[in-house]
């Protein structure tokens, strides 16, 4: 694990030493997130103006949910879209032998190894807008405060079992970039309650494409409106789901042809 972490170290090291180099492209996506971030808050703050609750939702807990939202996007923004996008690329060109050649985990070398530093802005402005909904929230019980970071890392760890999933696809299809923008696509409908849409998509995104569990179970959690047995079943489907996307990856890694074959 200590190797790992400093792998990770390293990692994040050199991909901040290369976005630095251009620091003002830099600078100016910090502040496209703070504006996008503001955006998204003052319309939430327009439409409680005109009611007080959304389908049981009060503002406090909807604005949990969206700096839920922006962590969770944040978080496949800055640690996982950059080196998934690079893996699908040494995939089509027969590169990828690079990264399996190496001593360390394939898996971890290829869907880790890449950062958009940047996005770090985004997952700070996330928690940054979940404890001003916080402060709005009358009572937070211990059950609810430890209950709602165990949720938030299995939104994170849902996210990365679907997309290790989407991207094996790549061993036999080659190109699947559709895949992944048609999960990026279904991230935006992640910044509203998953109990507001209609029946297909409430279960398409709480199912097929867990944006809506997430996102939203931890604020449900926070909020109170997820009982300890609900938080249970998460950790244990999110188990399953992380060991399954795994060996799918394995049993695709071994249809890979590189370059040298």
């Amino acid at each position: 694990m200590t190797r790992y972490l400093r792998l990770l170290r390293l990692f994040f090291r050199a991909e901040l030493q290369y976005e630095l180099e251009y620091r003002l492209n830099f600078v100016l996506e910090i502040v496209e997130t703070a504006v996008v971030t503001a955006t998204s808050v003052g319309a939430v703050l327009i439409l409680f103006s005109y009611t007080t609750v959304l389908n049981g939702w009060d503002l406090g807990a909807m604005l949990v949910l969206l700096g839920c939202f922006y962590l969770v996007q944040g978080f496949g923004e800055f640690a996982l879209q950059p080196s998934f996008e690079k893996f699908l690329e040494n995939v089509r060109l027969g590169t990828l032998d690079f990264a399996l050649l190496k001593p360390a985990s394939p898996q971890f070398q290829v869907t880790l190894r890449y950062f958009r530093v940047a996005q770090l802005a985004q997952m700070a402005l996330g928690a940054v807008v979940v404890a001003v909904g916080l402060s709005r929230i009358p009572a937070i019980g211990l059950a609810e405060a430890i209950g709602f970071p165990i949720a938030l890392i299995c939104g994170f760890v849902l996210i990365y079992a679907l997309l290790v999933a989407l991207s094996t696809f790549a061993f036999w299809f080659v190109r699947v970039d559709n895949l992944m923008a048609l999960y990026w696509s279904f991230m935006d409908a992640g910044r509203f309650p998953v109990d507001v849409y209609p029946g297909w998509l409430r279960v398409t995104l709480s199912s097929a494409v867990p944006i809506g569990v997430a996102v939203t179970v931890p604020a449900q959690v926070i909020a109170g409106r997820l009982d300890p047995l609900g938080l249970g079943f998460l950790i244990l489907g999110t188990i399953a789901a992380f060991i399954l996307a795994s060996r799918f990856w394995r049993i695709g890694l071994r249809s890979y042809t590189g370059a040298s074959a």
